[in-house]
């Protein structure tokens, strides 16, 4: 009898690994033939592309020359601005101050290289990125220093940047010189590539790389994942954390100088409700709105789309009054699809446990 139980014991037991082999076995095959996020998103922009070309007049509508080079600058700039933010949203926080800060830094250079003519990009370039790195570091101490949820200081530092923009300028900075549209009217790339969007596809390549091979972004992923976990591992979390914010207020030079350079007048509100565009094209980018994951070239990929949606109304005759109402659907599509895949990627992870406790 004892023999008979032991034997059945080990029939179970056997029948409990053989499921777990399987289950294995199925997981990694489906890690094989699924798509990515990325990559479902890439292949949709492809697709979209691809009809515009017949629905938007082809050549001599969404795909002129002109039209591209203004589809790219778009890009250029909410990219640059997107890899900042992908750093933060890893983190599991957010920045809503990003449009504000945008502004100030416009402002700050245009009022430098007013000053005399000879003053050049790359002079009141780096004073911007002191800014912006200064200001975003400031949301992120505040955060650090007393705990306080980033969207609630973010959202309080955005009303009091834009305050203090109106209160001492009262509008804009204007009757800038050339040394200010240098950028967007002379620095210019084969007769036709502008500097920016070269700039953009460069710092797409260090990106990716800075993303892979970086020890910081390992931490900014941990913190995002288990923040006491990471704790517990020796990371200074609200050290990483200022460092992230500075690095991507920094970034948002770059990203002013592309935006407010195309005029020879700088308003407060240039960089008004930017950070909405940003925060969706890296959401839509396949970046996880709670954290703990997200590509770079997802964010970029998500730009991309971004980009088109009002131009690609234009060009089919749709009134642009609809593009927020795209880019609403968009959001909330990508934040539904990054829901789902947390709420399977947890089911499958109690399965496994309790397939270890039985074996």
């Amino acid at each position: 009898m004892q023999i008979l139980k032991v034997k059945k014991i080990e029939k179970e037991e056997i029948d409990d690994m053989n499921k777990l082999a399987n289950i294995n076995e199925n997981d990694q095959a489906l890690k094989k033939r699924s798509i990515t996020p990325e990559g479902f998103l890439g292949i949709l922009v492809v697709i979209v592309l691809f009809a515009l070309y017949f629905v938007a007049g082809g050549t001599d509508g969404f795909y002129s020359l002109q039209n591209i080079m203004t589809v790219l600058r778009v890009f250029s700039y909410v990219f640059i601005a997107g890899i900042g933010m992908t750093m933060i949203i890893i983190t599991g926080n957010i920045d809503i101050s990003f449009g504000a800060i945008v502004s100030a830094i416009a402002i700050v250079m245009a009022a430098v290289s007013k000053i005399d003519p000879s003053i050049s990009i790359w002079i009141y370039l780096p004073i911007g990125m002191i800014t912006g790195g200064l200001l975003c570091g400031f949301n992120a101490f505040l955060m650090a220093k007393f705990k306080i949820p980033s969207l609630v200081i973010t959202l309080a530092t955005m009303q009091i940047y834009y305050g203090v923009l109106l209160w001492i300028l009262e509008g804009s900075i204007y009757n800038l010189r050339s040394n200010w549209t240098w950028l967007s009217f002379k620095a210019v790339i084969g007769n036709f590539i502008p500097a920016s969007v070269l700039f953009a596809l460069v710092l797409i390549v260090v990106s990716i790389l800075f993303f892979k091979y970086s020890t910081f972004i390992k931490k900014l992923y941990a913190i995002g994942n288990n923040k006491q976990g990471a704790i517990y591992a020796g990371i200074n979390v609200d050290r990483t954390m200022i460092i992230a914010y500075v690095i991507a207020g920094a970034l948002l030079a770059f990203t002013s100088v592309i935006l407010a350079t195309s005029g020879t007048r700088v308003t407060c509100t240039v960089g008004n409700n930017l950070e909405l565009r940003v925060i969706a094209a890296v959401i839509v980018g396949g970046t996880n709105p709670m954290g703990g994951s997200g590509k770079i070239y997802g964010t970029a990929i998500g730009a991309l789309l971004l980009s088109i949606v009002s131009p690609a109304l234009v060009f089919t005759g749709i009134n642009t009054y609809w593009t927020d109402l795209f880019l609403g659907c968009i959001i909330v599509i990508a934040i539904i699809a990054a829901a789902t895949r947390r709420l399977d990627f947890s089911k499958k992870s109690k399965s496994k446990k309790s397939i270890r406790r039985l074996s």
